[in-house]
């Protein structure tokens, strides 16, 4: 079985959703919701339920993430350092007010937001020994 690397799979991994789950028995990527109505034991938490059946938490990427990636990557050296010392609570919204400002951020944050991801998920399928492909598609991104 192979799990294939495409953009619907890539939707539900980016914003930081934890909803998803990885079926090592059948290869597919289930919504927490999906897995509510499983009869669990009573003597035994949720997590070490599905991680019984073949579960395991789906690799999640939050926008934070990407955009602090595509700020190292693409920022000048004083942008990095103004936007290092942002709090998280407030860094997206003083992300995108930095990135209207700045020409040299306007092009390519979404094909760099996928290659991030996609390249996270190739990581993440090694350390849990899944075998993967990457759809056509995004194979251009990497």
């Amino acid at each position: 079985m192979t799990l294939v690397i495409n953009n619907e799979l890539l939707q539900k991994l980016g914003g930081g959703s934890s909803e998803y789950w990885f079926s090592y028995r059948d290869y597919t990527v289930k919504s927490i919701s999906e897995l509510q109505d499983l009869d669990k034991p009573d003597d035994v938490g949720q997590t070490a339920y599905l991680v019984s059946l073949g579960l395991i938490p789906m690799l999640s990427v939050s926008n934070e993430e990407v955009m602090r990636a595509f700020i190292k990557q693409r920022g000048s050296a004083k942008l990095r350092g103004v936007l290092s010392k942002v709090h998280p609570d407030d860094f997206i919204e003083t992300f995108w007010k930095y990135f209207n400002a700045y020409p040299e951020l306007k092009d390519g944050l979404v094909d760099f937001g996928d290659r991030y991801i996609v390249n996270k998920l190739i990581e993440w399928c090694a350390e849990n020994n899944i075998t993967y492909s990457v759809d056509k598609e995004l194979q251009k991104l990497l």
